[in-house]
């Protein structure tokens, strides 16, 4: 797994502090296993609604405008919110990352909130939200019953069996293989969108047209910078796996990174309506 040289919001220092200066994505990942183990929680799927109540946490669905979030009431009893209108596998991915909140020091003193569930990972920029991701995704996908039975090697399909057996999104099962990856990969998620230069037209009432754009990437064991919003492509593989069911399997350069070579590149269509992207599991050729 990749990491990261400095981190920036207190919270997540004071996290590195109280741990002896240990790195705060390990921190995490132990967290996440000592909440499943202490619940007797050893084979997918992972019940995040039972770790809660093993742990004393109040569970409670509703409808609300956001996600989910964790707080203490006055009494230090810990309630956990989950908005009921998410898919179930949403619903999951939130309670878990809901779960990772209180590792973080004083935590009672503040209120986290979920608002977006359309993605199963913050960007990184957001420092204890893409931890608590982090932590979301160890604790449904734990490393120890996943790194030897699903691989990237397997490509989407290993992905796609992932999310049915742990029960979480096709996003959050390809973002685990390629944190768990022991070979060089990078993932990819593509959807129709603009790029922040076309701002200025579309308020002019400018019709301009959306392209396939890279949302977000993550890599292992590659230093690659992935740009945001590149695009790819009229007819390159990522193009064409936009406008088909099924996957497609190439050898291509991924956009924005020509640089980087020729990639093994698998990529689908996932998602429909505002939800619709691209996911492709890309593998260096040399």
């Amino acid at each position: 797994m990749a990491t990261r040289r400095e981190w920036r919001e207190p919270l997540v220092r004071q996290l590195i502090a109280a741990n002896d200066g240990a790195d705060p994505e390990q921190i995490i990942e132990r967290f996440a296993d000592d909440l499943r183990r202490q619940a007797g929680q050893d084979r997918l799927p992972i019940r995040p609604d039972l770790i809660a109540s093993c742990h004393g946490i109040r569970r409670k669905r509703g409808s609300y405008d956001f996600a989910g979030r964790i707080y203490a009431e006055p009494s230090g009893q810990l309630v956990m919110d989950i908005n009921e209108q998410d898919s179930e596998e949403r619903q999951h991915f939130t309670e878990a990352h809901e779960l990772i909140h209180p590792a973080f020091p004083n935590f009672a003193k503040e209120e986290r909130y979920r608002l977006d569930a359309t993605m199963d990972r913050h960007a990184e920029n957001r420092e204890e939200e893409y931890l608590c991701d982090l932590g979301a995704a160890a604790l449904l996908m734990p490393a120890q019953l996943v790194a030897n039975e699903y691989s990237v090697r397997a490509g989407l399909s290993d992905a796609e069996r992932l999310s049915v057996d742990a029960e979480v999104s096709i996003e959050a099962a390809a973002n685990r293989l390629i944190a768990l990856a022991d070979e060089p990969c990078v993932l990819l998620c593509l959807a129709w969108s603009h790029k922040p230069a076309d701002r200025p037209a579309l308020r002019k009432g400018v019709n301009v047209p959306q392209r396939l754009r890279v949302r977000y990437g993550v890599t292992n064991h590659l230093n690659l910078y992935v740009p945001k919003f590149k695009s790819a492509d009229e007819g390159s593989l990522f193009d064409q796996a936009a406008q088909d069911d099924l996957a497609l399997s190439g050898v291509a350069t991924l956009p924005g990174m020509e640089s980087a070579g020729l990639f093994r590149v698998e990529a689908k269509r996932y998602g429909a309506d505002r939800l619709e992207r691209v996911l492709a599991i890309c593998r260096p050729t040399a």
